[in-house]
């Protein structure tokens, strides 16, 4: 199976470059620049303490920071360096203030693996949640890096325990240890009879704590809201959209102010948001006018959701119609239950909330207007908070153990 995942490897080396010159897809052509800026940068000099944290994309960044900060807390002289695989994750964190160096992670090939780990020169590394690079891994282990995983989550479904994963599996064994989120996770590793495993819990619960207390106030959302409650659609894809406008179709005049916080902010996208809630005026947040406030507001930047939620109420979170249910930790912090969709069986989280009351179910537009009303007439903020409290730790159990 290595042989081809090689085989399959090169051909997106070679193909993607031609493909990404037939279509026009910025990020595409993102990917592929970035990478090449990689190999071409000089090495990294020896450190005595360097740090490198991969994550795939932004969530997972999320996931690391805190335990970074946490680290450059405990000793300011370690060098942190961070590779994400996604344009989603560097573009936005690429001038993050505690990392000496912010990399794309070059495509996994034994000469790539040879070149980043000679270009970095890590100490440690540690990766998250799901990060498996046979290849990279390979390169780590036999030079006798210590690697680790935090914040893992596995599935007995995940192809990585079925026949066709075994030569992947064999590598878990080889990290130096591996935190997990929760005990399903542990039992299962347990079962094919891993023993460098621990239960950790997910360290975005100690990032949305410390982020909760840091948010800023922000006059435009504070004056839309007034004295009404407020719904959030919070990284809201069209289902979320659509089952939104299904109800206000049946509730013209709901008791609660909307803002609409799409995942994908494009022109094209906004204009599809405004064209199909226009019956009700909605307005952008960039356009924002005191004097003609109506009952939405459509969010359309970035970096203004996490103030958004500290007014809120209830969020329904996008993604758990797909089954890539963005971040519904963030909300909760502030104290706001959520809802989202049904196909959130990959993120233990939202088990987790559901199981403490905080997080509602939704299949369709009738469930929607329930649960709407369950919230608003049971205060939920303090029992949000409090499970957001209960989940944390995890960065600490990581920091001690690994630093």
């Amino acid at each position: 199976m290595r042989h081809l995942y090689f085989i399959a490897i090169k051909l997106v080396e070679w193909l993607l470059p031609i493909y990404t010159l037939l279509i026009n897809k910025p990020k595409l052509k993102l990917f592929i620049e970035g990478r090449k800026q990689t190999l071409l940068l000089p090495n990294l000099p020896t450190h005595q303490k360097r740090y490198w944290f991969h994550c795939a994309s932004l969530g997972e960044f999320e996931q690391a920071r805190p335990v970074i900060e946490t680290l450059k807390k405990k000793d300011q002289t370690v060098s942190i360096v961070i590779t994400f695989f996604s344009p989603s994750g560097y573009e936005l964190r690429k001038d993050y203030a505690l990392a000496d160096a912010v990399f794309y992670l070059p495509l996994d090939t034994p000469s790539n693996a040879a070149k980043i780990i000679a270009k970095i020169n890590p100490t440690q590394v540690i990766f998250i949640k799901y990060e498996i690079w046979y290849f990279l891994l390979k390169a780590l282990f036999n030079q006798g890096i210590p690697v680790y995983l935090i914040s893992a989550n596995f599935r007995a479904d995940q192809k990585l325990f079925g026949i066709f994963g075994a030569w992947l599996f064999k590598l878990l064994p080889q990290y130096k240890h591996i935190f997990l989120q929760n005990k399903a996770a542990f039992e299962l590793l347990q079962s094919k009879g891993l023993e460098n495993i621990s239960i950790s819990g997910d360290t975005r619960f100690d990032r949305v704590i410390e982020n909760a207390k840091q948010v800023k106030a922000n006059e435009i959302i504070e004056t839309f809201k007034a004295n009404k409650p407020l719904l959030i659609l919070g990284s809201s894809w069209p289902k979320e959209e659509s089952i939104l406008l299904e109800y206000l179709e049946n509730n013209p005049t709901p008791p609660f102010k909307i803002i609409i916080a799409p995942h994908d902010i494009s022109i094209n996208r906004i204009e599809d948001i405004l064209k199909k809630f226009k019956t009700y005026q909605p307005q952008l947040y960039t356009n924002f006018d005191a004097n003609n406030a109506q009952s939405i507001l459509i969010l359309n930047t970035i970096g203004h959701l996490a103030s958004a939620y500290h007014y809120a109420n209830m969020a329904f979170i996008g993604g758990g119609f797909t089954g890539q249910l963005h971040n519904i930790l963030e909300p909760l912090s502030f104290g706001v239950p959520v809802l989202a969709g049904p196909n959130h069986q990959k993120f233990p989280e939202a088990n987790l909330a559901n199981a403490s009351g905080v997080f509602f179910n939704i299949i369709n537009a009738a469930e929607f207007e329930l649960s709407l009303q369950k919230i608003l007439e049971n205060d939920l903020k303090a029992k949000s908070i409090d499970f957001i409290d209960a989940s944390s730790g995890a960065t600490d159990l990581v920091v001690k153990a690994i630093f």
